[in-house]
């Protein structure tokens, strides 16, 4: 509805909510006059509900008297002053006394000065902020908590052997603990787009990684060498984890870089070992070939030869008269012989050419 509409529709009720009075009186806020000696002129019906009285029974009482213990004495010693000087005081913090203890509210005033710029009433606000006081401590337990963890995180990080770093979601990095500061050194600034603390050999391809896990919040796992300044380059297994909210929303990297030098060097040399056992293996087959055919050839031979006195045996007894279950225990036997004498061949035949 519109006001048009309201003032036609409502005329009655239209009169009655913009009265002055009932403005005054229904304020949202408190309003109370009051003499420079304290004495109350007037009050609203929202300041009498806050404190608790009557307007008769306030206006019995002074100003610094509703106030709670210390807020009268800082009103005689400094806002009494600035009244007087400024003839206003803004947002000023005050504890007045409720029926059900006290409330913190905002306290705003202006001075009414005669002729010879002398104070004779002041006209103030009073706007309850109990409920944004719990609000603003709620809050600032909520920061002395954050406060305190990042502290817990940053003792934690700074006493283990690992170099800790954090970044935002965009890489940037937003904290490196002490050790990580005193390798590369306190005053070597580490750039996250470059990786200039990674060895040059390694960097281009840790920056394609880091930037591949920005893109799709997955971790990273990856092992790099770290060149710091008068060093020799350093083996780190380098990992970062990827950190959601409830919402699965990314609002933070964890990272560190784990020292594996001595690992990864025995690592290198047992591989460079076994590379030349295996190299030296294929070289002593080369140079033997010839001998180990030989040899290939005499093993088979010795093998072959009771295979066939075997199969030759089995012929013979074919020639004997034998019942019908020998007759199938001879075939089967030569069967037998038969394929003892393929499988030798086939290695045999793998032999040479392996060698």
């Amino acid at each position: 509805m519109s006001r048009s509409s309201f003032i036609e529709n409502e005329p009655l009720r239209f009169a009655e909510i913009t009265n002055s009075d009932y403005l005054y009186q229904k304020a949202p806020c408190g309003f109370i006059s009051f003499l420079p000696d304290g004495s109350i002129l007037r009050v609203n019906e929202t300041f009498s509900r806050w404190i608790g009285l009557t307007e008769e029974e306030i206006y019995n009482l002074k100003f610094t008297s509703l106030l709670a213990i210390g807020g009268n004495l800082y009103y005689e010693m400094v806002i009494t002053p600035l009244l007087s000087i400024r003839g206003f005081a803004s947002e000023i913090n005050f504890s007045f006394i409720g029926p059900n203890g006290n409330f913190d509210a905002l306290f705003n005033a202006v001075a009414y000065k005669d002729e010879e710029g002398m104070v004779i009433a002041v006209n103030a606000t009073v706007q309850n902020i109990t409920d944004r006081k719990k609000y603003e401590a709620e809050l600032l337990q909520s920061k002395r908590y954050a406060e305190e963890e990042k502290r817990r995180f940053e003792f934690l990080s700074n006493t283990i052997p690992n170099l800790i770093w954090t970044a935002l979601p965009t890489g940037e990095l937003n904290f490196i603990n002490q050790k990580l500061k005193d390798y590369f050194s306190e005053g070597t600034v580490i750039d996250y787009r470059k990786f200039n603390g990674v060895f040059h050999e390694d960097r281009e391809a840790v920056v394609v990684s880091w930037r591949e896990c920005l893109e799709s919040g997955r971790k990273l796992e990856k092992e790099i060498r770290l060149h710091a300044k008068g060093k020799d380059p350093e083996w780190f297994l380098l990992r970062a984890e990827p950190y959601y909210d409830e919402d699965r929303k990314l609002v933070l990297w964890f990272g560190s870089f784990t020292n594996i030098h001595k690992q990864k060097l025995l690592q290198l040399a047992n591989y460079s070992s076994l590379s030349s056992s295996l190299s030296l293996a294929h070289k002593t087959i080369d140079d033997n070939k010839e001998m180990f055919m030989k040899i290939a050839m005499n093993q088979s031979h010795m093998i072959r030869k009771p295979v066939a006195n075997i199969i030759g045996l089995i012929s013979l007894l074919n020639e004997v008269k034998l019942s019908e279950e020998g007759k199938e225990l001879i075939e089967l036997l030569n069967k037998s012989a038969d394929e003892l004498d393929m499988l030798i061949k086939e290695i045999v035949s793998h032999t040479r050419v392996s060698v």
